[in-house]
């Protein structure tokens, strides 16, 4: 199930995004660069965030992972994996 979540909530998760500097190239149509394969750190490594920070969760089993809307709005699309499978996040 997805849904946007204050990152308040978020603390129970078990990892948080973060998109590292060496971003793959945009494709020329997009007018963003797309996030594949992106890197996780735990909550307790996320200083970055706030209470009042949004992210979008996917939990699939006992694997949680949370998707900051800040950078996701950076972006634009995060290609990743979950168990069932390729999934794409969009802000």
């Amino acid at each position: 199930m997805w849904k946007s979540i204050p990152a308040e909530a978020a603390i129970a998760t078990a990892a948080l995004l973060v998109i590292v500097a060496s971003a793959q190239e945009p494709q020329k149509s997009l007018p963003y660069t797309a996030v594949h394969d992106p890197e996780f750190i735990s909550v307790s490594e996320a200083t970055f965030m706030t209470a009042d920070d949004r992210v979008i969760g996917l939990m699939s089993g006992k694997v949680a992972k949370a998707y900051p809307a800040g950078i996701l709005s950076q972006h634009g699309l995060v290609e990743d994996r979950s168990p069932k499978g390729p999934i794409a996040i969009t802000w």
